[in-house]
């Protein structure tokens, strides 16, 4: 799924804006009106960030953490636990990982062009996420 940044406005290469595309503050509404919803994994835009998300009028908060993709430098993937701590709060542990690209020229071809692609300044400066992007670990009270 998409992140919560709106869309269907325009914001690059990707046609004319949507008069009734969905807004931040209506999928922020939307989600929040779920009472067991609690992290958002989300994809699309090619980097590593974490945002905690607040509707902006009654629902639920929730963290909403993207991955960048595997072919997009810096090649990593994430494993993710949630752990019911037994106190009234969930924890999330997102760990970014390397995969192995030995012996495989497909893969190795792959991560020499993404970080080719980063290095020359072709892709997105922000896709590898800050530090607090990262490895995380995000703490929620239990729905």
């Amino acid at each position: 799924p998409h992140a919560s940044t709106p869309r269907g406005r325009a914001r690059g290469p990707g046609g004319p804006p949507q008069a009734d595309a969905v807004t931040e503050a209506d999928w922020l509404t939307f989600l929040g009106a779920y009472p067991n919803l609690i992290f958002s994994f989300v994809g699309h835009s090619h980097e590593n960030r974490v945002r905690y998300l607040e509707p902006p009028t009654a629902g639920r908060a929730l963290w909403e953490v993207m991955t960048s993709a595997l072919a997009d430098f810096p090649h990593q993937l994430r494993i993710v636990e949630i752990w019911d701590q037994d106190n009234g709060w969930l924890s999330l542990r997102a760990t970014s990982v390397d995969f192995a690209a030995f012996g495989d020229p497909a893969a190795t071809e792959g991560r020499e062009l993404g970080t080719l692609e980063y290095v020359a300044g072709w892709t997105s400066a922000h896709a590898p996420g800050t530090l607090d992007d990262r490895n995380v670990e995000l703490w929620i009270e239990r729905p």
